[in-house]
């Protein structure tokens, strides 16, 4: 591979005139633009990185020419450039912006010279107007990383603490709360501001093993710590608004001290929303099938901990006086107990959890059997670990939680075991073998100290520097751990299947009804190569799909690579359309294919997001859809709404629906041609969908000020109307 040239140095042999000069603007618009922008094409995309680093050391004039060259050159690719460097982000600097308002003011003197199209001049406005806020969100960071130097040792075992016991009381959002308390707030979100928590404990004070064992059990209690997880998840807040400006075009505007988030269109924000709605049901149903699942006569693993705790409480939970009170578990190492660990069958929460991931990955349960994280480890292995996670926190919830209301100091030092390693890695030998172990503690530890972004939910487990290791059993337990370890540990189910997986889930679900369809399809028209996921004749349209089957974004970070995966394939269904747009291209692309067609009336474009983000958008004038919807469409053309409620039958929970409502949108028996190119054509049920969802406004006080975020909520009951008000189809 060739290496990188440095745009500084291709500058040098372009222009040394322009590069030895202090002020570059006056020189960069005397010479050709189009001459300098195909000189510098392959090494443009680095000014970003140079402004920032100029910034950063604040050279002012530096930052400012290094942005006027590629502003001059190209405004897109140097708005894209600062977009993905976060140049204009002011955590870059530690809310230090100074040297960045001076940037952003030097630049908007240069108008006249250098005219900027609107899109710019309304990306520069919302990063300053960002920026401007950096001093209160500084001030809030200052207050924060204070507070925890002077509890430099009790913050860390005492924020993991807080956030393991709102994992284990099962701690849902209450968006209509206040901000300023954790009700607002997931448990995902405040286990995100714990991270950032020990994140500054890690750079500003250091982490050693004596702060595992000490806490501020009464500043818990009295919310103390509660506060800093607001301030930390506030700061968070903050850092998304930055990454909506820079990768998804979000305006800030500024009213008096008050900062609003919003999208440059609603339906860009309703398709996020929706996205994680309906991901949000989708984990809801999974609880009911868990309870299926048990009344079909599969064991519970929380069950099987509460007959054990029940049956063996005072042997198993122990109050230790010294050097402080607090309850232990021990586990007897018994045949009968490390069999339960060590056993190849499922528990319920195994079945119904692996079946979802299964679904989501498109996968048969054969590839998921033969799937290995690591050599010689595969993912069955790794569902025994999380089986005794959720084991030991139930226990740990059955003694303690009850504990919270009236003796929480016990509870929390409770809460959190501290294992020396030896008898750590003898507990995962009921789970795994000896040579297994390595592989399991490398993806679920973190080192104080180490490169990248520190997440307590991918790598839960803390190392102290003598062997000693920091375990929040619920977090651990009770996390997305198949999406967190293929994170961590950067191998992915589909990685391991010959075909793609979401080409095949299409290709497959469409030959049910038309005989016209291939995955994956690759060769050469008019000169160009092309790949497309899967395309399908049906009747008289060309059907082109694009699958994205990136993970489920937990953060805005990741949901920027999602995007950037969609934006692909739009630009890939617009070279592919407009090639076979050419009648000759379209009948040869047909030979090809082996197919007797002629041409078709139209051209019809999807791209697939399987994660669910961004359905019902349209990129490029292609439109989005979600994987469950486009099959559900595509098999049996259904929407439902339906009210389920769990109650004891006496036996244990069971669930039963109530209040459907119903209606099949298939204009036909089966499916066919025009229903599949209506519904991709014309977004009717995403407009309804859309048409649903009511905005509202996230508000967050920072000292003086307020950072405001604009979006849209589901309404329920009008999505029930709007399905009953459909025609049904069902007798076609």
């Amino acid at each position: 591979m060739a290496q990188e040239r440095s745009l500084e140095d291709r500058l040098g042999l372009v222009s040394p005139k322009l590069l030895a000069a202090e002020v570059w603007l006056p020189i960069l618009v005397s010479l050709d633009k189009v001459e300098l922008r195909h000189a510098l094409r392959r090494e443009l995309f680095q000014v970003g990185d140079l402004a920032l680093r100029a910034i950063a050391l604040g050279k002012t004039q530096q930052a400012v020419n290094w942005l006027a060259l590629g502003f001059y050159c190209d405004q897109s690719i140097a708005r894209e450039a600062l977009g993905t460097s976060g140049a204009f982000r002011s955590s870059k600097y530690g809310y230090k912006v100074k040297s960045l308002l001076d940037v952003l003011a030097a630049l908007e003197q240069t108008d006249a010279e250098l005219p900027l199209s609107e899109e710019v001049r309304t990306y520069l406005a919302s990063v300053r107007a960002l920026a401007n806020l950096a001093t209160s969100i500084h001030h809030l960071d200052q207050t924060l990383r204070q507070f925890l130097s002077r509890n430099a040792d009790t913050a860390l075992k005492s924020v993991i603490a807080r956030v393991d016991a709102i994992f284990m009381t099962g701690h849902q959002a209450d968006h209509g709360a206040n901000t300023e308390g954790i009700s607002f707030y997931s448990k995902e979100d405040l286990a995100e501001g714990a991270s950032y928590i020990v994140h500054c404990i890690d750079t500003e004070i250091g982490i050693q093993t004596k702060q595992f064992n000490k806490m501020a059990e009464s500043k818990i209690s009295h919310g103390l710590f509660d506060k800093v997880l607001v301030k930390a998840c506030k700061i968070r807040r903050y850092g998304e608004a930055e990454i909506l400006v820079d990768a998804f075009d979000y305006r800030v505007l500024m009213s008096k001290r008050k900062f609003i988030v919003s999208a440059p269109t609603p339906e860009l924000e309703k398709s996020i929303r929706l996205g994680y709605i309906q991901e949000n049901q989708a984990r809801g149903r999974m609880q009911f099938e868990r309870i299926k699942t048990i009344k079909g006569g599969v064991v519970s693993v929380f069950d099987i901990a509460d007959k054990f705790y029940d049956r063996t409480r005072e042997d198993v939970v122990k109050l230790i006086e010294k050097p402080f009170s607090r309850y232990t578990f021990h586990l007897p190492d018994v045949p009968p107990l490390r069999a339960l660990f060590s056993n190849d069958a499922f528990t319920a929460e195994e079945v119904v959890y692996l079946h979802d991931v299964v679904n989501t990955e498109l996968v048969t349960w054969e590839e998921l059997e033969r799937f290995e994280l690591r050599p010689g480890l595969s993912l069955l292995d790794v569902a025994k670990v999380y089986r005794l996670f959720l084991f030991v926190a139930r226990l740990a919830t059955r003694q303690l939680e009850p504990l919270l209301s009236h003796d929480p100091a016990i509870a929390y030092r409770s809460l959190i075991p501290v294992f020396k390693e030896g008898v750590l890695r003898g507990l995962l030998g009921w789970c795994l073998r000896p040579e297994q172990i390595d592989d399991v503690l490398g993806l679920l530890s973190w080192k104080p100290g180490s490169a990248g972004v520190f997440d307590l939910q991918y790598r839960p487990i803390i190392r102290g520097e003598d062997g000693h290791l920091l375990v929040p059993m619920h977090i651990a337990g009770m996390a997305n751990w198949y999406r967190n370890l293929v994170h961590t540990g950067k191998i992915r189910l589909t990685d391991s299947v010959e075909q793609e997986a979401a080409s095949r889930a299409l290709t497959h679900a469409l030959q049910r009804h038309c005989e016209h369809v291939r995955a994956e399809y690759e060769t050469v028209l008019n000169g160009q190569r092309i790949e497309i996921d899967a395309v399908c004749r049906f009747g008289e349209y060309l059907f082109l799909f694009e699958c994205k089957h990136s993970l489920l974004p937990c953060n805005v970070h990741e949901l920027r690579t999602s995007f950037k995966h969609v934006r692909t394939g739009a630009g890939q269904l617009d070279r592919v359309s407009h090639l076979l747009s050419d009648p000759k291209v379209e009948a040869e692309f047909y030979r090809r294919l082996g197919w007797s067609v002629g041409p078709a009336e139209e051209i019809v474009t999807c791209i697939v997001s399987c994660n669910g983000m961004f359905s019902g958008l349209r990129v490029d004038g292609h439109p989005v859809r979600r994987w469950a919807e486009l099959l559900n469409m595509i098999e049996k053309g259904v929407v439902r709404t339906v009210e389920v409620s769990v109650f004891d039958d006496g036996s244990g929970l069971d669930a039963r629906t109530e209040n459907v409502v119903e209606r099949n949108l298939w204009n036909a028996a089966q499916l066919d041609p025009k229903f599949l190119y209506q519904y991709l054509k014309e977004d009717s049920l995403s407009a309804m969908l859309f048409d649903a969802m009511v905005e509202h406004e996230e508000a967050y006080s920072v000292g003086d000020t307020v950072l405001s975020f604009r979006s849209y909520a589901l309404d329920a009951n009008a999505i029930t109307d709007s399905i009953a008000e459909l025609s049904d189809n069902s007798s076609a």
